[in-house]
């Protein structure tokens, strides 16, 4: 079903907007963002594990927009508060939410906001505008990010920096290419 106002994120353009329609999208993203959470590789080197969370989080931002991925975020920290293993490394329960992680996790719901509020400006049909979304989502997420890290291990600035940014800085660059090529393509699959 398609919808007949236009929308600047692709999923309202193929899929009429309803409340159940937002209800799914929003639980959607929600098991997107769990699912790519268990995507885990460990680094030794940093407390801060590498997860696809970024991309999910970021694309799902761009796909449906910023009140809708903002929601997705707040439920996926609501299920991991109650204690259930969603976060990366099956983590749950409030101490693990504002662990180490803890800037990166609720940067999620700033970067959400902004990455959907940045597609509604500029097209996601072009590839260089979701270039820009991702990477001005990205540094959200590694501005508070970094920051917690290092007031929660009591080191500098410089830590947070070196253990909480630069070894993700590489895939994060990967992660954004696709989803930047994704969208633009998507749009082409549909016509809109």
């Amino acid at each position: 079903m398609s919808t007949t106002i236009s929308s600047p994120y692709v999923i309202d353009s193929i899929w009429e907007k309803s409340k159940s329609s937002t209800y799914v999208q929003v639980g959607a993203l929600t098991l997107l963002t769990i699912v790519s959470a268990q995507v885990v590789i460990p680094l030794p080197f940093t407390p801060i594990p590498m997860t696809l969370q970024t991309f999910a989080i970021l694309f799902g931002a761009a796909a449906i927009g910023p009140y809708k991925s903002t929601m997705a975020q707040i439920l996926y920290l609501l299920i991991a508060a109650i204690g259930f293993p969603v976060l990366a490394s099956d983590k749950g329960g409030v101490e693990a939410l504002f662990g180490a992680t803890a800037g990166y996790l609720f940067a999620f719901l700033v970067s959400s906001y902004v990455v959907g509020i940045v597609a509604k400006q500029l097209s996601t049909r072009k590839f260089f505008n979701v270039f820009v979304g991702f990477f001005v989502g990205t540094f959200i997420i590694y501005f508070f990010g970094a920051t917690w890290l290092s007031i929660y291990t009591g080191n500098g600035l410089a830590y947070g920096i070196s253990k909480g940014v630069i070894p993700f800085i590489f895939g994060d660059i990967l992660k954004a290419f696709l989803a930047a090529s994704l969208l633009p393509v998507t749009w082409k699959l549909i016509k809109k």
